[in-house]
C-alpha cells in the first residue's frame, strides 16, 4: 500500500514539474514572439523617429533663411506642403499618413492601443468644428479645414457644419464615441467644458484599450498612460483656475502616476493657481510651482511627457517603447513643424518660435 501511495505521489510530483516547465516554455515563447512581432515596426519607427524635436534638427529649419528651404527640408521626412494657405491641414494629413503605415505593420495588440490614441484626431475635428461653428465661421472655410477620421465621416461633418443652431451641431455626434459630450453641451452650453470632456473620453477610451496587450507590451503603456493622466489633471485644473470655474469635478479622472486621487481633488478646490500647484510638492511636477504662465506650465508638462516617452523606447526598445514614443513624439512634432512654418509666415522672431517648441530646444 505504502509504495502504490509513493508510486502515485511520484508520478503525481512528475506530471506536476512536466506542467511547470511547459507551462514556464509556453509564458518564454509567447514573450518571444511578442518581441518578434515587434521587431519590423520598431525598426521602421526608429528610422522614421520624429526628428524635428530634435535640437540639431529643429535648429537647422530655424536657421534657413526663407520658408522655401523650410518646406524642402521637412518634404524629406513625408511631409508635404503644396499651398501655404492650407500648411496646417497638409502638415496634419501627411504625419497621419505616416502614423497609418506605421500602425499598419503593428502586431494586433499594438495596433488595437495605437487605433485608441488615434482617436484623439477625430476629437481634434470635433473641436476644431464647434469652435468654428461657435465663432460663426463662415461654412465654406469650415469645411475647408476639416476632413474625416476614423469615427467621424463626412456625413457627420456635413451635418455638424450645416446646423442651424450648436445644439443640432454637437446632436450630430450621437452615433460617435463623443456621444457623452451631448449631455454637457445641453446641460452648461459652455465650449470648456465639452473641450476638456473630449479629451476626457480620448483619454478613458485609450486606458480601456489596456486589456488587448501582451504582459510584455502591457509595462510601458501603464506608465504612459498614468503619466497621461497626472497630466490631463493637472491642465484641467490649470485651465479652470484661469477661466475661474469652480465645479470641475467631473471633468477629472483617477489612477495618476504620482497625484493620488485625493491630491487631485485637494488641486481642484483650491481657491487660486498658486494655491492648487503648491500641492505638486514631492511630485516631479513640483517644479511648476515656479512657473507663473498657464501657458508654460501646458508647454513644461508636454516637454516632461516627451523626454518620458523618449526614455521609455530605450528602455522597451523591444516591445511597446518605440511606438508609445512614435505616437506621442510625431503629435509634438506636427506642432513645431506648424509653429516653425506660422513662425516664417509672419515674421516671428526665431527666439520667440523657439520658446513655443516641444523637445530639445535648450
Amino acid at each position: 500500500m505504502l509504495e502504490s501511495t509513493a508510486i502515485i505521489l511520484a508520478i503525481t510530483i512528475s506530471f506536476l514539474a512536466i506542467f511547470v516547465v511547459i507551462a514556464f516554455l509556453m509564458g518564454f515563447f509567447r514573450k518571444m514572439l511578442n518581441i518578434g512581432a515587434y521587431m519590423g515596426p520598431n525598426a521602421t519607427i526608429f528610422a522614421i523617429g520624429a526628428k524635428y524635436t530634435e535640437k540639431d534638427n529643429i535648429e537647422r529649419l530655424l536657421n534657413y533663411t526663407n520658408l522655401t528651404e523650410v518646406v524642402s527640408d521637412i518634404e524629406k521626412e513625408g511631409y508635404s506642403v503644396e499651398d501655404l494657405k492650407k500648411y496646417d491641414i497638409e502638415l496634419e494629413r501627411s504625419m497621419l499618413a505616416m502614423m497609418q503605415r506605421v500602425m499598419e505593420m503593428l502586431p494586433d495588440d499594438g495596433k488595437s492601443f495605437a487605433e485608441a490614441y488615434m482617436l484623439k484626431y477625430d476629437a481634434n475635428m470635433v473641436k476644431r468644428i464647434l469652435r468654428a461653428k461657435y465663432a460663426k465661421v463662415p461654412k465654406a472655410r469650415i469645411y475647408e479645414e476639416v476632413y474625416p477620421g476614423r469615427f467621424l465621416t463626412k456625413l457627420i461633418i456635413q451635418h455638424m457644419v450645416e446646423a442651424t443652431s450648436m445644439e443640432d451641431a454637437v446632436s450630430a455626434l450621437d452615433a460617435t464615441p463623443f456621444a457623452e459630450v451631448i449631455k454637457i453641451w445641453n446641460e452648461s452650453s459652455d465650449l470648456y467644458k465639452v473641450d476638456i470632456a473630449l479629451d476626457r473620453l480620448v483619454l478613458k477610451n485609450l486606458i480601456d484599450s489596456k486589456r488587448m496587450l501582451e504582459e510584455n507590451s502591457a509595462e510601458p503603456v501603464n506608465i504612459v498612460l498614468s503619466m497621461f493622466v497626472d497630466i490631463f489633471n493637472i491642465k484641467t485644473i490649470v485651465r479652470a483656475k484661469k477661466a475661474e470655474i469652480e465645479d470641475i469635478s467631473n471633468l477629472l479622472l483617477e489612477g495618476g502616476y504620482e497625484l493620488s486621487d485625493w491630491k487631485v481633488k485637494s488641486m481642484a478646490n483650491a481657491r487660486t493657481l498658486d494655491e492648487a500647484l503648491s500641492h505638486l510638492e514631492g511630485t516631479s511636477y513640483a517644479f511648476l510651482r515656479d512657473v507663473e504662465d498657464p501657458f508654460v506650465i501646458e508647454l513644461e508638462l508636454d516637454r516632461m511627457l516627451l523626454r518620458k516617452v523618449n526614455e521609455l523606447s530605450l528602455t522597451f526598445a523591444t516591445t511597446a517603447g518605440p511606438l508609445l514614443m512614435f505616437l506621442v513624439a510625431k503629435d509634438f512634432e506636427l506642432r513645431n513643424l506648424k509653429s516653425i512654418v506660422k513662425g516664417y509666415m509672419e515674421g516671428i522672431s526665431k527666439d520667440r518660435i523657439r520658446g513655443l517648441l516641444v523637445g530639445d530646444v535648450a
